[in-house]
């Protein structure tokens, strides 16, 4: 006995098209938001790479120090130039130094340093650094050439291989104290960028690529790490629990982004520094 195959009819076909669509959209934004989140948490295990690498190294440091290139490339000594003597030279206390020498002796490697929740198109992995660019003998202790972190005049970044802001280098009661392996729990040494001195004014808050990294529209997220290591995720520049900061006869709340401390920088302050010309650094932003 011969059966007819009976088929969709039109109006089954869309009720089953909206059955998809219906569903399409409540999972969507669940599987962004799980997308987003996986982000952040990739995001915040690299700062933590980074801070690592940097205790690993203090433990070999005669005096605990993190890594410092004005220490790794000193000064001459008695006029010549000799691979671990001489006075430290404050000029090459630049991130793009940092960085650059904290790869050459594979604390981690130049993708770590880049977020991926980045959305500037300035920040990029450094995927030719020279590795063989490291001589000592030479007086050359990283890449100098492919590794950059350049800034404009103004400030802001022109191009980048981090994504992260870090503890500036100038020689500071800050730096004294915290570039090290201090295990201080209230105290910011590296993570995500912000807003140009932690404002919240619209023409620097409004316009800032930073809240595109973790943050809702308009709004800035990310990841802190402090000096014990762990990270903090959330949307303040003024991290709970950190030390207040006493500006004349005021106690005021320290700004990760802002130098609050302006007579001893003891204050917590994490930027982009671009360029070291000895005390003076070139901070960027964006």
């Amino acid at each position: 006995m011969n059966r007819t195959q009976r088929a969709f009819t039109l109006i089954e076909l869309l009720v089953v098209m909206a059955i998809i669509a219906l569903l399409l959209g409540i999972l969507l934004p669940a599987l962004a938001k799980a997308r987003a989140t996986a982000r952040q948490v990739k995001d915040s295990t690299q700062i933590q790479q980074v801070h690592k690498g940097w205790s690993i190294a203090a433990v070999d440091s005669t005096q605990g120090r993190f890594p410092t290139p004005g220490e790794i490339n000193r000064m001459a000594y008695n006029g010549t130039q000799l691979p671990g003597r001489g006075n430290e030279d404050e000029t090459r206390n630049s991130h793009q130094n940092l960085f650059s020498a904290c790869i050459a002796r594979q604390m981690f490697s130049p993708q770590i340093l880049i977020s991926p929740s980045e959305t500037s198109a300035k920040m990029a992995v450094c995927a030719n650094y020279n590795y063989n660019a490291y001589r000592p003998a030479t007086d050359v202790y990283w890449d100098e050439t492919n590794f950059k972190i350049t800034g404009s005049a103004a400030g802001a970044i022109t191009a980048s291989a981090t994504s992260y802001a870090t503890m500036p280098l100038t020689n500071t009661v800050r730096r004294a104290r915290e570039w090290r392996n201090s295990i201080n729990s209230k105290m910011v040494v590296t993570g995500n960028r912000g807003v140009k001195d932690g404002s919240l004014a619209a023409s620097d808050y409004g316009t800032s690529k930073t809240l595109e990294i973790h943050g809702a529209k308009d709004e800035w997220d990310g990841n802190l790490c402090f000096n014990d290591n762990h990270v903090t995720f959330g949307r303040t520049f003024v991290p709970e629990g950190c030390d207040l900061v006493t500006v004349g006869a005021n106690n005021i709340v320290d700004n990760v982004f802002k130098r609050d401390d302006l007579t001893k920088d003891a204050d917590m302050l994490i930027q982009l520094i671009t360029a070291a010309t000895g005390p003076n650094h070139i901070g960027g932003w964006d």
